[in-house]
C-alpha cells in the first residue's frame, strides 16, 4: 500500500502531540509539583528563620526573665522544709504546746505523698524537685489566749504549714478550750533541701541504745500527756500515760528511749 504525503503528515502531527502530551505529564507536571514542594519547605524554613530571628532579639530579656523566675522559685521553695517524718511531727507539737500553753492529748499524722513530682532528673535519675504533703491531726487543750498564741505560731512557722481544719469548745467550768486540729505539712525534696533527724536533748536515738536512759528531763516540759502517732489513718487511742508509740516500733517514755 502506498501511503501518502500526507497520510505521513498525520502521523508526524500525532507523534508530536503524544510527545507534547508525555513532556508535559511526566516533564512539566513533575516539575510543578517538585516546584511546590520545594516552595512549601522554603515557607517552613523561612518561619523557622523568622521564629529564630524573633528568639534572639528578645534573647537577653527572656534570659534575664529565666534567671528572674529561677530566682523567684528558689526563695518561694526556702519557705518549705525538706519532708516530715513521725520524729519531726513529735517535735513540732512540743514546741507548740511550749510557744500556746497549749496541751496535746493525742496526735495521729500520715506519711509524706507526693504534690508534683518534676521531669527533670537528676544523674542519679531521680526528679530534681519533689513537693510533698503530709496531715498531723492533733487533740489540744488550752486557753483562748492560748489558741491565739497556737494560730500565730503555725501562720509564723519556719516551714510552709496551713491548718486545713479545726473545732473548738470552751468547759463552761475550767474556761478551757477544747477540740481537734487538722494541719497540712509540706515539704520538698531537692539539692538544697536535706533532712537532718531532730534533736533531742537527754535522748539517745539509735539501736545501739536501746536501753539507754533519759540523762535529763530539764527543758523538755511534761510528759503527762499521751502522743500516740499512727501511720495510714489508725485512729489515736488516748490514755492518762506517758508512752509515745511511733510506728508501732519507737517508743519514749520516763524510763528510756528505744527505737
Amino acid at each position: 500500500m502506498k501511503i501518502t504525503q500526507k497520510y505521513i503528515q498525520y502521523i508526524l502531527l500525532l507523534l508530536i502531540v503524544a510527545i507534547a502530551a508525555g513532556a508535559y505529564y511526566f516533564g512539566y507536571v513533575g516539575f510543578i509539583e517538585k516546584a511546590n514542594s520545594v516552595k512549601q519547605r522554603n515557607k517552613a524554613i523561612e518561619a523557622r528563620i523568622s521564629e529564630l530571628n524573633d528568639k534572639e532579639t528578645h534573647r537577653d530579656e527572656w534570659t534575664q526573665a529565666i534567671v528572674k523566675s529561677d530566682e523567684d522559685i528558689k526563695k518561694l521553695l526556702v519557705k518549705y522544709g525538706p519532708g516530715n517524718t513521725p520524729e519531726k511531727d513529735i517535735m513540732f507539737i512540743r514546741a507548740l504546746e511550749d510557744a500556746s500553753d497549749m496541751t496535746v492529748s493525742s496526735m495521729t499524722f500520715t506519711q509524706d505523698t507526693p504534690l508534683f513530682v518534676s521531669e527533670d532528673l537528676d544523674e542519679n535519675g531521680n526528679p530534681v524537685t519533689e513537693l510533698d504533703s503530709s496531715m498531723l491531726s492533733i487533740a489540744y487543750s488550752t486557753t483562748y489566749e492560748g489558741l491565739k498564741k497556737c494560730m500565730d505560731f503555725i501562720n509564723g512557722y519556719e516551714e510552709r504549714m496551713n491548718v486545713s481544719t479545726f473545732t473548738a469548745s470552751t468547759n463552761q467550768e475550767t474556761g478551757l478550750v477544747t477540740g481537734n486540729m487538722v494541719l497540712n505539712l509540706y515539704g520538698v525534696k531537692d539539692a538544697n533541701h536535706k533532712y537532718e533527724e531532730p534533736f533531742v536533748p537527754g535522748i539517745s536515738l539509735g539501736v545501739d541504745n536501746i536501753f539507754g536512759a533519759i540523762e535529763s528531763l530539764e527543758g523538755l516540759g511534761s510528759l503527762d500527756n499521751i502522743l500516740t502517732p499512727q501511720i495510714n489513718d489508725n485512729a489515736a487511742d488516748t490514755a492518762d500515760t506517758a508512752d509515745t508509740e511511733v510506728n508501732d516500733n519507737e517508743t519514749v517514755d520516763n524510763g528510756g528511749a528505744t527505737e
